[in-house]
């Protein structure tokens, strides 16, 4: 089982920048009244398409929590570009490293999972619902053009929506970009 994941490093910027929004909204370059509107907008567009995908748009740091080092056959979150350390707290409550030589790192980057290496057995952890703690960076890239084009498409329609005040069913939008989680 799964916690939510935490944020550790936020990323460093919005995958839509302003002058970009303001572009596809036609408003005037010049014209600042709607900034901090829009800006809000950007922010609630992504982080309702992070929602909905169980993914991050900009590489930034989080930490994973699970119970059992099982839960690492499907990570909750995507895409993972590496995996910076396994935590776990052993039989005697007291938190250990795994040496990252005895995992890798495997599947797409909507599908990843961390596995065993070759000749070494996940440690046993201690029955908690936050026994094992993963910390990994996510993330597309570090700008809006690191994202796949219709990702970036649905953040400018979440803003345009918004903007205009209405509705936007983003699911249809997002279905080949989910992370499936059982």
């Amino acid at each position: 089982m799964w916690l939510s994941p935490v944020t550790l490093t936020a990323p460093t910027a919005e995958p839509v920048d302003l002058a970009k929004a303001k572009q596809y909204l036609r408003i005037d370059a010049g014209d600042e009244s709607f900034d901090d509107e829009v800006e809000t907008f950007i922010a609630a567009s992504r982080a309702e398409v992070e929602t909905i995908c169980n993914t991050r748009m900009i590489t930034q740091e989080v930490l994973l929590i699970a119970s059992t080092f099982a839960d690492l056959e499907h990570l909750p979150i995507g895409p993972v570009q590496s995996i910076d350390a396994v935590h776990y707290i052993d039989a005697n409550g007291e938190e250990q490293l795994v040496d990252e030589a005895s995992y890798a790192l495997v599947g797409g980057m909507l599908d990843a999972r961390i596995v065993a290496g070759q000749g070494f057995a996940w440690p046993v952890a201690r029955t908690r619902v936050d026994a094992v703690r993963v910390t990994a960076t996510v993330g597309y890239g570090d700008a809006g053009t690191d994202l796949p084009r219709d990702l970036y498409l649905a953040i400018l329609q979440g803003v345009r929506a918004h903007f205009d005040g209405r509705n936007l069913s983003m699911e249809r939008l997002l279905v080949n970009h989910r992370i499936w989680l059982s």
